[in-house]
């Protein structure tokens, strides 16, 4: 794509505000992951959305870019939903980014029809159980996969076709309406520690883009997390996916970085929390108000 891309977000603060991962409440570390990543992202781009469910809104209008409240489904374990429904908006050409991602400089991203991050590692581990699971279900979708053998990981994801972007988000959605109705049949897996939303998300798009043929574009095109490793460093990208950014010392980096690089919004997004005392202020001595 020639022309510099429509960049989105979206944040649905509730499954991470009720124990996603057995995690407890991670809002705080969240908001402030939030505003460092599209703050980053506003260094390099100009048209830049953040979609918000109400909570969100509260600590992140101030930000320098829209920020558009949207009613999500309070889900923790669909919690990618509100990302399907910010892409669903979209009228033209966009990319969009996952709020734990972060890009320190400006990246190109040209693409043809669609854009992902990676192609995923893992397979064997976290999505063969889950499709041997929904194979028993998915007879009647043409574009489904019984072992595709690969996935990708969508925290990058943008659409130049948006014709294609439409199949995507009614496959989706048949993949979520099969999980919602047996939904108590894959409690075991749940129990394991399996997440039905990367494949519900994730496979089923690799499934659709194989079906018709479609080879997508990679940010990451490295083989294996060694090489997507380097390229990310080399083009200034880092994606903290999964439990490793609410580590103490990663959350304390975070924060930190959003206090040195960006103290006029760090300052704006912690009066914000204390007012609303989800955090506590404290006096220049450091005790509690």
């Amino acid at each position: 794509m020639n022309q510099e891309p429509r960049i989105i977000f979206s944040l649905n603060t509730a499954p991470i505000a009720n124990n996603r991962w057995n995690m407890g409440n991670r809002f705080i570390e969240t908001i402030y992951m939030t505003a460092l990543s599209i703050l980053y992202c506003h260094l390099w781009y100009e048209d830049i959305e953040l979609y918000v469910d109400d909570m969100a809104y509260k600590f992140l209008y101030m930000l320098p870019c829209r920020v558009t409240k949207m009613p999500f489904t309070h889900d923790k374990e669909l919690w990618s939903a509100s990302k399907i429904k910010a892409i669903q908006l979209q009228t033209k050409p966009f990319v969009h980014l996952d709020t734990d991602v972060f890009i320190k400089n400006k990246i190109d991203f040209n693409f043809d029809k669609v854009l992902l991050e990676r192609k995923e590692g893992g397979y064997m581990i976290h999505y063969k159980k889950q499709i041997e699971f929904f194979n028993q279900f998915t007879d009647n979708l043409p574009f489904w996969n019984k072992d595709l053998g690969h996935s990708f990981s969508c925290g990058v994801l943008g659409f130049k076709d948006l014709s294609l972007r439409n199949r995507f988000i009614q496959a989706y959605f048949e993949l979520e309406d099969i999980y919602i109705k047996v939904k108590h049949q894959f409690s075991p897996l749940k129990k394991k520690g399996y997440e039905p939303v990367i494949l519900i998300e994730q496979y089923t798009l690799a499934c659709m883009l194989d079906y018709e043929n479609i080879k997508p574009s990679l940010l990451l095109s490295g083989r294996g997390i060694k090489e997507h490793s380097k390229q990310a460093e080399e083009i200034g990208y880092s994606h903290l996916f999964g439990v490793t950014k609410y580590k103490k010392n990663i959350i304390q980096e975070i924060e930190y970085r959003l206090f040195k690089i960006f103290p006029y919004w760090y300052d704006q997004v912690k009066t914000a929390l204390e007012k609303q005392k989800i955090v506590q202020k404290k006096y220049p001595n450091n005790q509690v108000v």
